[in-house]
């Protein structure tokens, strides 16, 4: 399969090179596995569409698919879609190579921690290392169902980006890149004979297993490296990055989700972490061969040993002598012991066992050896026996049921109450829960976060909410904001209700966490995140962060060790700024506000006026988008609609209202009514306010690249799947007007005459993308229309369609 990658200069003709390769391999497998036909259409189509996208009439790729008879549809459909997934692959490989190059260049990147702790270098030192060694950022893994990838598959392009890694070896010979080559054939060809389409909706159990398959192949080694990292410069300090998940804790609308599946949860994430244990101290064990002829060992390690002996005597005495001389060995075998029989208490009983060898070493010669153990130490210290500390979730209006009562008091550490608009909300989940359990308010709409400070307020002056935790956490929704209000007026709600939420718990004098439930997309919060977090206001204290990781973002940012690595450093030196805002920090003026505050108003009246106002919008968008059909892709275990709702809109969960509109090019949610805001403002303010605003400017770029990501040529297509033709022009003229105020008023702010102009890379990625994502596009309309009327054996290929569009994009909801 060709591919239309062009060898750029400098590390990028690598990437090139790559795809190229991948192109060329997924090529002579299409033939193999199907026949010349399948490799013919596929280049005919892709040469159509490329001359459409040159000619700017994207309408001709609908033309250039008309001749895939309905049985060709969906080989035609998977080879695309297998495409991207290794396009997808080399990019990601490059990111990490790129980080290679520039570290080998001296080039520090922007997000990395050198970076952030240069820009804190006028700090004193003493009040640098005080104020880092109270940074904490915790990760929160969700189930939300935007991740279309089998676990099979996530694996296949593991071990391909391995294969690409051994590629950028310049001592490779002739005959090692030919092995390469072959086993990139064998892994692609493995791609194609794997279903990617899930027959069987997904299991709570599934999720939870796929969950905990991030840390097992990526984040247990990537985060106990950047605590190494952090360590070189704060010594000593405590571990300020750590995770939480809610799989398997999320009941809110998914009626699978309980006590049972909170249980299991508990117990896998448990067994996973004894089982990593285990298997690394063995390993120790083979390593540390230090023999008492030679080295000595501390008084400490010795009172361990005996320890060991009295409290495992069966164990003892079926070792008998073995490994006496090699006290580390014996050590190791005590604590593999206790591992392999769930014998350890809590984790801090493991972790002093390996500090108590860790020191024995360093005091005896043995500093070198010391750090192998050290790193088993750091990943004891981030994950413990929990992997990631499991939140559940409850909606407030089901606190009354069995259900949610059951699931609250299987809790084991943190409550969040969704939907949350009174302080009785919360008082009521307290009641339920245990005494070492804290309860967090979740405030999703825009009403809701204006509340969020009087609720606070509220529940600070009542002893039963304030003896919980010294320590408080407040939980504020992008997604349900974002459907709402549109994205403009939700990031603002947003960034006003942290403000006010701060000053609130300055004024009671409590520390509080603010926990951001950001998702994937643009339009429900997603976006760097580096970016995101240094343009937020000052926390109280500054420097504490919790925010969900969610969908297709988990696979591309965790899925591979070394990005796994560059992500979680992006968050750490994020929140490592956040904590220093006297430094980095450039909060709107009182003008400023008032702007935003007219931005936002313009903007929240432009969407309600189309999305929630408008008589026949529901049924326009239930036409034009696949919305309905989303519910066929098994990929998550929760409805895409809320129970009991009559009202479709409002019942819809905001996850396939972005997952809808990103499937036909549109990506509305992310842009809609922010072309009227902007468009508002005179060409000096609205540079001015890009240039010296970083929460406007993070407004901005966010917008650039989901307007660069839109094609609403493309999505003029879809309108054939409204047949009443004057519901269509008139719904799609104000889609297409707002498109244009939206682009215009992204390109004066940023200067630039076209859309990432500043990011050519990236923008030359998705030029090229294009003519191969239009023709999934085009023949989506016509399975859409097909299954519509009826025509079962449309199904299947429709699915296709939709995961295939969703690796094009890297993106659903």
């Amino acid at each position: 399969m060709e591919s239309d990658v062009e060898l750029a200069p400098g590390g990028a003709a690598q990437l090139g090179r790559n795809v190229r390769l991948l192109g060329e391999i997924l090529g002579t497998v299409l033939v193999e596995q199907e026949g010349d036909w399948l490799l013919e259409t596929v280049e005919r189509v892709r040469l159509l569409s490329r001359s459409a996208r040159q000619g700017g009439v994207v309408a001709d790729v609908s033309q250039a698919v008309q001749s895939i008879s309905a049985e060709q549809q969906a080989p035609v459909l998977r080879a695309f879609a297998l495409y991207f997934q290794l396009a997808n692959i080399a990019e990601q490989q490059h990111r990490i190579r790129r980080r290679r190059e520039d570290a080998h260049a001296g080039q520090i990147a922007r997000d990395s921690l050198e970076r952030a702790f240069e820009l804190l270098e006028d700090v004193p030192p003493d009040e640098l290392e005080c104020r880092a060694r109270d940074v904490s950022v915790r990760l929160v893994l969700t189930a939300h169902p935007t991740e279309t990838s089998r676990r099979t598959v996530l694996l296949a392009h593991v071990r391909i980006a391995d294969e690409l890694d051994r590629l950028d070896d310049p001592l490779l010979t002739p005959a090692d890149r030919r092995e390469v080559e072959e086993r990139l054939a064998e892994e692609v060809t493995l791609l194609w004979q794997t279903d990617e389409v899930r027959h069987d909706r997904l299991r709570i159990s599934d999720e939870i297993r796929n969950g905990l398959w991030f840390f097992e192949h990526s984040l247990f080694d990537a985060a106990q490296a950047l605590l190494h990292e952090w360590r070189r410069r704060v010594p000593g300090a405590p571990p300020p990055l750590r995770f939480g998940s809610w799989i398997g804790g999320d009941t809110d609308g998914n009626p699978s989700a309980g006590a049972a599946t909170i249980g299991e949860a508990l117990a896998r994430a448990r067994t996973l972490a004894r089982e990593r244990y285990r298997d690394r101290v063995r390993a120790l064990a083979v390593e540390l061969s230090s023999h008492r002829s030679f080295v000595h060992v501390t008084d400490e390690l010795e009172e361990s040993l005996a320890r060991d002996e009295r409290e495992l005597p069966a164990y003892a005495a079926e070792i008998g002598a073995q490994n006496e001389l090699e006290p580390y060995r014996r050590k190791l075998s005590f604590v593999w012991w206790r591992l392999a029989n769930d014998r350890y208490e809590s984790s801090a009983a493991l972790l002093e066992d390996i500090r108590v060898i860790r020191r024995s070493l360093e005091t005896n010669r043995g500093e070198r050896i010391a750090a192998r153990v050290a790193a088993l130490e750091r990943t004891i210290e981030v994950f413990g026996f929990d992997v990631a500390k499991l939140d559940v979730r409850v909606h407030a209006a089901d606190l009354s049921t069995d259900h949610a009562r059951q699931a609250l008091a299987a809790a084991v550490d943190t409550v969040i109450v969704s939907k949350t608009s009174s302080a009785d909300d919360v008082l009521r989940a307290l009641e339920l829960t245990g005494p070492g359990v804290a309860v967090v308010p979740l405030f999703e709409t825009l009403d809701d976060l204006d509340a969020a400070p009087r609720v606070l307020d509220k529940l600070l002056r009542d002893e039963r909410f304030t003896q919980r935790r010294k320590t408080i956490e407040v939980m504020v929704g992008y997604s349900d904001s974002g459907k709402d209000g549109g994205y403009l007026a939700a990031q603002w709600a947003i960034y006003r209700a942290q403000e006010s939420l701060a000053e609130t718990a300055r004024a009671h004098d409590v520390g509080l966490t603010i926990f951001h439930g950001r998702g994937g997309s643009t339009g429900r919060g997603g976006g760097p995140t580096h970016a995101a977090i240094v343009s937020q206001p000052a926390g109280h204290p500054p420097g504490r962060l919790k925010l969900t990781e969610q969908g297709e973002t988990v696979s591309f940012k965790y899925g591979l060790e070394g990005l796994a690595r560059v992500n979680l450093e992006a968050a750490l030196a994020g929140t490592l700024l956040a904590a220093f805002p006297e430094v980095t920090a450039r909060p709107p003026t009182p003008d400023d506000r008032a702007t935003l505050e007219e931005l936002s108003r313009l903007s929240r009246e432009r969407y309600h006026a189309f999305v929630w106002s408008e008589p026949r919008f529901v049924e326009f968008f239930r036409l034009f988008t696949p919305v309905d059909e989303l519910a066929l892709l098994e990929i998550g275990s929760r409805p895409t609609r809320r129970p009991d709702d009559a009202n479709y809109l409002a019942s819809l969960r905001a996850i396939p209202w972005v997952f809808a509109w990103t499937q036909n090019r549109v990506l509305l949610p992310a842009w809609f009514g922010c072309g009227t805001a902007l468009d508002s403002l005179p060409q000096d303010e609205l540079r001015r306010l890009y240039d010296t605003l970083p929460f406007f400017r993070m407004i901005v770029d966010n917008l650039e690249m989901t307007l660069a990501k839109s094609s609403l040529e493309v999505a003029r297509g879809y309108l054939e799947l409204v047949a009443d033709a004057g519901l269509g022009d008139a719904m799609f003229a104000p889609i297409e007007r707002e498109h244009e105020l939206a682009v215009s008023a992204v390109l004066r702010a940023s200067g630039v005459e076209r859309l990432l102009d500043r990011q050519p890379v990236v923008q030359r990625a998705i030029d090229l993308r294009n003519p191969y994502v239009d023709p999934m596009n085009a023949i989506q309309v016509e399975l859409l229309r097909r299954h519509r009327a009826g025509d079962e054996s449309a199904r299947l290929p429709l699915l296709r369609s939709i995961a295939g569009i969703s690796a094009a994009l890297r993106n659903t909801g």
